[in-house]
This record gives structure tokens, C-alpha cells and sequence, in this order.
């Protein structure tokens, strides 16, 4: 019986670029923290009500019972947590749903799973959806929640690896061309804003992301899983400087629980 193949995401490179230790406690030890911060349960959320309503499985009742489903998904939380969570969450959905109450952008497919097999590794990505723009050309959609946008952020959107590996895979495994991206972003301001934001596919984003996969995976494949030194960033920990402090069964047990993969769980488990 043949190996399994590396499975390789941008979740899972953007993790060994930022440490591979950290990679390491994430998808070879499979060790999650416990408790999400409210702001990426509200981002969740958000694109989860985003998600079901481009695919139109988007319900009254399902909005009706939005804090049992995130009681559920997050047992930590306080009732007033959840609550927050629930009603910020419903909040920016509603205003992007009136802000681009007529969009012309045309959806083709949604939730659009894709995966390309190099040979050696396995390389797969997911679209929030595909779209037609008014001429027909087709374009990949995502949706984005955001505290803030500022140049940094922005570059990071037009450039960075989640792109590249998006516009990489399609390349390979698509009939036909994707154009580039467009940006839905949702900010969580006291006032929520929303902008729209087209960006070009590059042939070099391509070509940087090939090298920068590869390299991904010559280190994971030879099992260097280094301590870097990025133990803060955000203005936050990382999430598992509490095990390379010390790694004991009481601090696996007080700050964590096996992950499940995010990416392979279904779309109605995702929040």
C-alpha cells in the first residue's frame, strides 16, 4: 500500500512559515486551544450566514436559533458571549446584504472545492464561490471580516498565499481561466463598513507560490519542526507558547483538545 500523500493548504503553510513548531502541535500532534476568541467566532459566523445565503439554504429558523447554534459550537462561552457573538455577526450580514442589494456579479458555483495533485503532495484550496462578471469572465469570491483596513491588510489580500494558491490550483485543475478575485470585506467597526475590492490574478503570485510550497514542503517532509522566534505577534501569544514552555499532560489538558480539520468538516458544522 502506497503512502499517504501530504495534504498541504494555505491554513496549513501559512502555519510551518509562521513556525513549524507551532505547524507541529497543530497537524502532527493535532492539539487546538479550547476556546476561539469572540472576534473569529463572529467572523466565522458571519461568513457562515454569507455562505448559506449565496447558496440558498439561508433560513428564517436558522437565523431564529443563531445563538443555540453558537452555544453549541462554542460551550465556553457565557450566555452574554454568545449573544454578542450572535447579534454582531447578524448585524454585518444584514448590512452587506443592503449595501450590495443589487450585485452584478453573476454566482456560478459556491463553496467550490478544488484540489491538485503534484506528484508528491497533494495541494487543495476552497473558494467561497465562483462569479461571472457582467462580460462573462469568471472570477473567484471571497468574503472577508476584518477589525480594520489599512495598506497592510490590503496588500496582503492582493498578494499573499492564500491567492496564490487559490489562482495555483485553479490553474491546474479548472477548464477554464479564473481572472482574479473579488473582495467582499466586512468590517466590524461600532459602525460596520463594507467595500468591494477587484484584484488581477498575477502569473508571478503563481510562480512565488510554487517556490514557496515547495519549500513548505521539503521541510515538512524532512521533519524540521524548529521553535521560531515569533512567540508574539497581533499584540497576542501564540496559541501554543503554553506547551513549548512545557509540554506536560496538565497543560495539553487546562488549554487543549484534538483538532479536527477545519477544511474537511461540513459546511453546516463550520461556524
Amino acid at each position: 500500500m502506497e503512502p499517504t500523500k501530504l495534504r498541504l493548504s494555505t491554513s496549513r503553510i501559512n502555519s510551518y512559515l509562521h513556525c513549524p513548531k507551532a505547524y507541529y502541535w497543530t497537524y502532527i500532534e493535532q492539539l487546538a486551544v479550547k476556546k476561539r476568541s469572540n472576534a473569529l467566532q463572529v467572523g466565522s459566523l458571519t461568513h457562515m450566514l454569507l455562505q448559506k445565503d449565496a447558496e440558498g439554504t439561508l433560513t428564517v429558523d436558522y437565523i431564529n436559533e443563531l445563538e443555540a447554534a453558537v452555544q453549541t459550537s462554542y460551550t465556553d462561552n457565557t450566555p452574554e458571549e454568545t449573544n454578542a457573538v450572535a447579534k454582531q455577526a447578524l448585524e454585518l450580514y444584514i448590512g452587506y446584504k443592503r449595501k450590495f442589494e443589487n450585485d452584478p456579479y453573476n454566482i456560478d458555483s459556491v463553496e467550490v472545492h478544488l484540489e491538485y495533485d503534484t506528484g508528491e503532495y497533494i495541494l487543495y484550496t476552497r473558494l467561497d464561490a465562483l462569479v461571472r462578471s457582467t462580460d462573462n469572465r469568471l472570477w473567484r469570491s471571497e468574503y472577508k471580516t476584518s477589525a480594520k483596513i489599512d495598506s497592510a491588510y490590503l496588500s496582503g489580500l492582493k498578494g499573499g498565499l492564500q491567492a496564490g494558491i487559490s489562482y495555483l490550483v485553479a490553474s491546474s485543475v479548472l477548464p477554464e481561466k479564473i481572472n482574479g478575485t473579488i473582495y467582499s470585506i466586512l468590517v466590524k467597526t461600532k459602525v460596520p463598513q463594507y467595500e468591494r475590492m477587484m484584484v488581477l490574478a498575477e502569473k508571478v503570485l503563481i510562480d512565488r507560490t510554487k517556490q514557496c510550497v515547495e519549500g513548505v514542503f521539503d521541510g515538512i517532509k524532512n521533519q524540521r519542526f524548529y521553535p521560531s522566534m515569533q512567540c508574539h505577534f497581533y499584540n497576542r501569544e501564540c496559541d501554543y507558547l503554553p506547551l513549548c514552555k512545557n509540554d506536560t499532560p496538565n497543560t495539553r489538558e487546562a488549554f487543549y483538545e484534538k483538532r479536527v480539520d477545519f477544511f474537511q468538516k461540513p459546511a453546516s458544522e463550520r461556524l
